[in-house]
């Protein structure tokens, strides 16, 4: 063939067919139509669903690995000192209070939590400009303005004064004699160290504060750093890293947690006396940030042990020691007890009281700093529940703390509990709630809701089958103390058991013949059904559900295996007198 005839020959095929590679282009592109139109046929619908699953897959594995990056970097929101103070406007002050700024008697006005300055409401704003807030970090553009001298590694840090509105009964720090009485404005005080000066004996004395008598508790502002995190119209100062800690003998900080709703609004005004005493960057309202974030401030200084007073009640106390174990700390934290509950029984247990009565905040703080460790046992209740079909739903895992029920006295929380949710104006303090304990009990004495219990569930100790008395409700006790003080195994049974404990690794279980029964034992005129002592409980549910509940928290449980078996240990903080 003639060379010459090649690229005439390709030129050829070329012209004569001019339009092919447009054909295909619309070929293809009528194929990539037809594709995405939606026909509604299985082709399309098996694509759709394969597609779905694979942007769930996705999505997961990047929600845990942002999730576990979340867990390590700590975000501690911190209130903005530079804006202005964190007032309190009150309607009626307690008692003679005089303006910071126009110095006149007020009635009533604004209070800040932290500095403890008082302002009229016309002269609030002039507040936030002339009188710095008790200072919360070592921010770079205002160290100067609060008396903070930097040397080096270290900060030499000035009393922080506010005028006027002392304390009652104050001594001043100079010369010793009253002051704060006269009826003006006058005197000074720390805001750090709570020290109390006369006007004039403040150019006689002006040392470095020493953060006073609770120094070893407080997180000194001249060793926290603070960063602006997060987007536009979200940033916010958040505590970024604890350095150069302070060289106190016993430096172990104190963290509060407290709900501001908790115990008929008590938990406000123990939120504003800690703020006052502390840095308020360690007194944190859990009703706007939950514990699993709070308690992130012990990663910023990880070989610290840090102590945590947790306000509220069992439930409180539950919540902040699960998010203990969720943080996997590396030095455990110590807990201590401020009770606001109703029943409080760990806080009995541990020497903190029946509940909080306004004590002075001041002598729980010195009972804090004596008390004690006490291990606390920790069982986790695993329920595993009956296949319905062939179907079986995942395990339920609870941690329990004080004790586990079912029958008579978990349908009297469950009651109570159901009762609050829809009438939550109902409970309004401790005294009603317990009179609605007494009502619902009064009501199952006469219903005998949990009748029979003992055809219903089966119970095993160590794996050894328990064969049951005519019962309608089975405790199973970690702590001593059950149903608002009662030491239920101190009883007079003829049976021989050990004493309780709540560091054994032993659960003792009890179990009552009815509702009348169980209103004896917390009157002290019966003694419970004593079942036995063990490191593992086994409860099935038959089929019926039934009423159960684990540290106050009641639902009803259907056909299921409930195992109890030991999880770990809690440091827990005891009044040193018990």
């Amino acid at each position: 063939m003639n060379n010459s005839a090649l690229p005439r020959l390709s030129g050829l095929d070329t012209s004569q067919n001019p339009t092919g590679t447009g054909t295909s282009t619309k070929r293809s592109s009528s194929m990539s139509s037809s594709i995405l139109q939606w026909r509604g046929d299985a082709f399309q619908i098996i694509i759709i669903v394969i597609i779905f699953l694979i942007l769930i897959y996705l999505w997961s594995k990047f929600s845990k690995r942002y999730r576990f990056v979340l867990r390590k970097k700590v975000d501690l929101p911190v209130f903005d000192v530079t804006r202005g103070h964190r007032w309190v406007m009150l309607e009626a002050f307690t008692r003679t209070t005089y303006c910071t700024v126009c110095e006149s008697s007020i009635m009533h006005g604004g209070y800040c939590d932290s500095c403890g300055i008082c302002a009229d409401d016309t002269c609030v704003q002039v507040a936030n400009r002339v009188f710095p807030c008790k200072l919360h970090s070592c921010l770079p553009n205002r160290s100067k303005h609060y008396g903070i001298q930097h040397r080096g590694n270290n900060a030499m840090f000035k009393h922080q004064w506010v005028r006027g509105n002392l304390p009652a009964s104050s001594y001043c720090e100079v010369c010793k004699k009253l002051c704060g009485a006269e009826p003006r404005l006058c005197g000074l005080r720390c805001t750090w160290c709570q020290r109390t000066i006369h006007d004039e004996c403040e150019k006689i004395k002006y040392d470095n504060c020493d953060f006073g008598k609770f120094s070893n508790s407080v997180i000194t502002p001249n060793c926290l750093r603070l960063d602006l995190v997060g987007w536009r119209g979200r940033r916010h100062w958040s505590a970024s890293e604890i350095v150069d800690p302070p060289l106190f003998r016993e430096w172990n900080p104190l963290v509060i947690l407290a709900n501001r709703k908790s115990g008929n609004q008590e938990g406000e005004l123990i939120l504003r006396t800690f703020r006052s005493l502390l840095n308020p960057v360690q007194v944190i309202d859990l009703s706007e940030l939950p514990p699993e974030r709070a308690l992130q401030i012990c990663h910023l200084l990880p070989e610290r042990t840090f102590r945590i007073l947790a306000c509220g009640g069992d439930g409180t106390i539950g919540w902040v020691l699960n998010a203990i174990d969720k943080l996997q700390l590396q030095t455990r934290p110590k807990v201590a007890i401020l009770p606001l509950g109703t029943g409080n029984d760990l806080a009995r247990v541990l020497g903190w009281g029946k509940c909080y009565d306004g004590e002075n905040i001041l002598q729980w703080m010195n009972d804090v700093e004596k008390a004690t460790v006490s291990y606390l046992d920790r069982w986790t209740t695993t329920i595993r529940y009956q296949p319905k079909f062939k179907i079986r739903r995942p395990d339920k895992v609870v941690t329990m703390n004080n004790y586990f029920s079912v029958g008579c006295d978990a349908l009297l929380a469950l009651n109570f509990h159901r009762q609050r949710e829809s009438k939550p104006h109902w409970f309004t303090n401790r005294v009603i709630n317990k009179a609605w304990y007494l009502v619902f009990g009064a009501k199952d004495v006469l219903e005998q809701g949990c009748k029979n219990l003992q055809k219903k569930i089966e119970l095993e100790l160590d794996g050894q089958k328990i064969d049951l008395p005519d019962l309608e409700g089975i405790v199973v006790l970690n702590i001593s103390s059950w149903g608002a003080g009662v030491e239920l195994w101190k009883g007079t049974g003829q049976q021989k058991y050990a004493p309780a404990s709540h560091s054994d690794n032993l659960v003792e279980i009890a179990g009552f013949y009815s509702s009348f029964h169980m209103a004896r034992i917390q009157g002290g005129l019966a003694d419970p059904v004593r079942l036995g002592q063990a490191k593992t409980v086994k409860i099935t549910i038959k089929k019926f559900p039934v009423p159960v509940q684990v540290d106050g928290e009641p639902w009803k449980q259907g056909a299921s295996t409930i195992t109890i078996n030991h999880s770990n240990q809690a440091l827990m903080l005891k009044r040193s007198e018990y």
